[in-house]
């Protein structure tokens, strides 16, 4: 019988901790802006899309949609926080665009449907060589 009453307590101790985190992880929520959570997300997203572009880590399907949600995300950066940080994004995306090319040449075989090199958006200025 006191083991049954230990056992309760210790269920009781354990929810109470379990409500106390929840209860702090949505305090630091409100704290979060979602800005930050955007900028966290780009810069997470170039990481792990330029280490998918090379080594023993390549996959070039998973570096193909990192780079197409940075593409996705490079207007609402412009539009919600700054020009300055979507000019560096647009340029993260440009070297990411250009490698994924790279590593498509020297690929024989494409890794799959979305192994296609990942386009600039109509209107974005294309990374070229060309002095026009």
């Amino acid at each position: 019988m006191a083991d049954e009453q230990q056992q309760a307590a210790e269920g009781a101790s354990a929810e109470e901790a379990s409500e106390e985190a929840s209860e702090e992880a949505a305090e630091q929520l409100k704290a979060i802006r979602v800005a930050d959570l955007i900028v966290q997300a780009a810069s997470g997203l170039i990481s792990l899309g330029s280490v998918r572009l090379a080594g023993d880590q390549r996959d070039l399907a998973q570096a193909r949609l990192a780079i197409d949600s940075l593409r996705a995300l490079e207007p609402v950066v412009r539009e919600q926080l700054s020009a300055e940080l979507a000019d560096e994004l647009q340029r993260a995306v440009a070297g990411m665009q250009l490698a994924f090319a790279d590593a498509m040449s020297e690929t024989k075989e494409p890794t799959g449907p979305a192994a296609s090199a990942p386009q600039p958006e109509s209107g974005a200025p294309a990374a070229s060589g060309s002095d026009d």
